[in-house]
């Protein structure tokens, strides 16, 4: 007999939101946008975009926003609400392109920090933590 043991995360990417907007996401395909996905807003269409690290195309390289939960889009227009000011949990910060946070770093925090987006450290005390994945017996 095998039981699997499954880690029920309950947390959020938003702890204190203090603004929030209905948006507009466009996105170039299809594509599950996950919670925590940090956006930037182009500057030609003025429509969101995810955010590119570094990037230099119509504003694409300045988070303005925060995508508080998952999306399954499809390519072009997607209609979204989306964290524009609060404090929000760095650890589940999004870089669409790297699919975690692993290059969320101080200078993207600071970014965030420049639009109203504060970004801390949180415990998830509400996060149950198993020692292991299966139990054989």
């Amino acid at each position: 007999m095998s039981i699997t043991i499954t880690d029920n995360d309950t947390g959020t990417v938003v702890v204190e939101k203090t603004a929030a907007k209905d948006d507009t996401l466009n996105l170039a395909s299809d594509a599950t946008v996950k919670a925590g996905t940090i956006l930037a807003r182009d500057s030609s269409s003025l429509k969101l975009v995810v955010f590119v690290k570094g990037g230099s195309t119509n504003e694409n390289g300045v988070p303005k926003a925060v995508l508080a939960y998952e999306l399954d889009g499809s390519s072009g227009d997607n209609p979204v609400r989306v964290m524009t000011g609060g404090i929000a949990d760095k650890n589940r910060l999004v870089i669409h392109a790297d699919g975690d946070n692993a290059n969320v770093d101080a200078a993207v925090l600071d970014q965030l920090r420049d639009y109203g987006i504060a970004a801390i450290d949180v415990a998830q005390l509400g996060r149950d933590d198993n020692p292991q994945d299966t139990v054989d017996s």
